[in-house]
C-alpha cells in the first residue's frame, strides 16, 4: 500500500459518492429494519455475532448467508456443525420444513415435493460451504484467500469464534491467543476489503445475574481483544430463552427476537426486532408473516 496525500483519497471519495459500484458495494442483510438504521454491512467490516447457546446464532448466520448470496458471493464456513447438518439446515430454511423431519427423513408429501425442489432455490445463490476439521486461524484465512481468489467471495461467515486456535500462540494462554485470533481476521477483513461475519459464545456468568439478561460486551469471552477489534458487534437476544412470553403490555413476545448493534464503528448503536416461526425455520422482518411468504422458488424475505 502507497502513502496517498488527504486530497487523493477525499477526491476519490467525492467520485464514489452515489455511484452505482458504490451502491452495489454495500452488504444489505435482508433484514429491512437492520438494513434502514445500520446500513447493512461493509467491505472490509470485521462483524462479531454474539449470544447464548441455543439463541440462534447459527440460524441467523444461515439466514443472513441465504440473503446476502443472492447478490455477492458468500463462503460459510462451519466449525461446529458438520457438512450434511449445516446443508438440512439450508434446506429448512428455504423449505419451512423442521430440520428434525429433514434429519429423520419423515416428511409429508408436501415437505417431499419442496424437499426434492429446494436445490432451485440455491441455483440462484452464490453461496459456498467449507467444512473445515482444521480450526488453526492460519489454516482457515488460508483458505479464505483462496476462495476470495477463485470465486470472487466477497463475505466470510465463519461459526463460532471459540472453536478457532493458533498454531503461533497455542502454548499461550487463551486471552493472548484470543488477540492473535482477531487480530488475524481484522487484518485479512483490511488487505481483502472482505466483510467477514463471526459468531461468538457469551460468558456463561450472564446466567447468573438474576435481572438485565440481555447481553452487554463484557458478556463476550476474552472481550477485550473481540470488543477493540470489532467494526460491529451484534447480540441475539430472545426473551422466551428465558422464560419471559408477554412484555410490559401483556403482548406474546414468545416468537421475537432482537438484535442489538452494542459496538458499531461505522454507525449508531441500537436494536431492532425479529420475528421467527415455531419451528425455528428462519428468523424474518418483523412485518413479514408466514402467511405472506412467497412460494420458497421466489426470494424469501428472511
Amino acid at each position: 500500500m502507497k502513502t496517498k496525500n488527504i486530497t487523493e483519497l477525499i477526491a476519490e471519495n467525492i467520485r464514489q459518492y452515489d455511484t452505482e459500484t458504490y451502491q452495489n458495494a454495500i452488504i444489505k442483510s435482508g433484514f429491512d429494519d437492520f438494513d434502514e438504521q445500520f446500513g447493512g454491512f461493509f467491505p472490509g467490516e470485521f462483524v462479531v455475532v454474539g449470544g447464548r447457546l441455543s439463541m440462534g446464532k447459527t440460524q441467523f448466520l444461515i439466514n443472513l448467508s441465504l440473503n446476502i448470496s443472492l447478490s455477492v458471493p458468500v463462503l460459510y464456513v462451519t466449525l461446529d456443525l458438520s457438512e450434511f447438518i449445516l446443508t438440512s439446515r439450508f434446506i429448512s430454511s428455504v423449505t419451512l420444513i423442521p430440520t428434525t423431519n429433514i434429519l429423520q427423513r419423515k416428511l409429508s408429501v408436501q415437505q417431499k415435493a419442496s424437499f426434492f425442489k429446494a436445490n432451485k432455490t440455491f441455483q440462484k445463490r452464490q453461496l459456498f460451504i467449507h467444512d473445515s476439521c482444521d480450526n488453526r486461524i492460519e489454516s482457515l484465512l488460508g483458505q479464505c484467500r483462496k476462495q476470495i481468489l477463485e470465486n470472487c467471495v466477497k463475505v466470510v461467515i465463519i461459526d463460532y469464534l471459540q472453536l478457532l486456535d493458533s498454531q503461533k500462540h497455542r502454548d499461550s494462554d487463551r486471552d493472548r491467543e484470543m488477540s492473535h485470533i482477531c487480530f488475524e481476521i481484522k487484518n485479512m477483513c483490511k488487505e481483502t476489503n472482505v466483510c467477514i461475519i463471526i459468531s461468538s459464545q457469551l460468558n456463561r456468568s450472564l446466567e447468573e445475574r438474576s435481572f438485565y439478561r440481555r447481553p452487554q460486551l463484557h458478556d463476550l469471552p476474552e472481550s477485550g481483544s473481540i470488543e477493540q477489534d470489532a467494526d460491529k458487534v451484534l447480540f441475539i437476544y430472545r426473551p422466551e430463552y428465558y422464560g419471559i412470553v408477554y412484555d410490559e403490555n401483556s403482548n406474546r413476545i414468545d416468537l421475537m427476537a432482537e438484535i442489538i448493534v452494542a459496538k458499531n464503528k461505522n454507525g449508531r448503536l441500537g436494536e431492532i426486532q425479529l420475528s421467527r416461526d415455531k419451528d425455528f425455520t428462519n428468523f424474518f422482518n418483523i412485518n413479514c408473516s408466514l402467511v405472506n411468504l412467497p412460494d420458497f422458488d421466489e426470494e424469501t424475505p428472511f
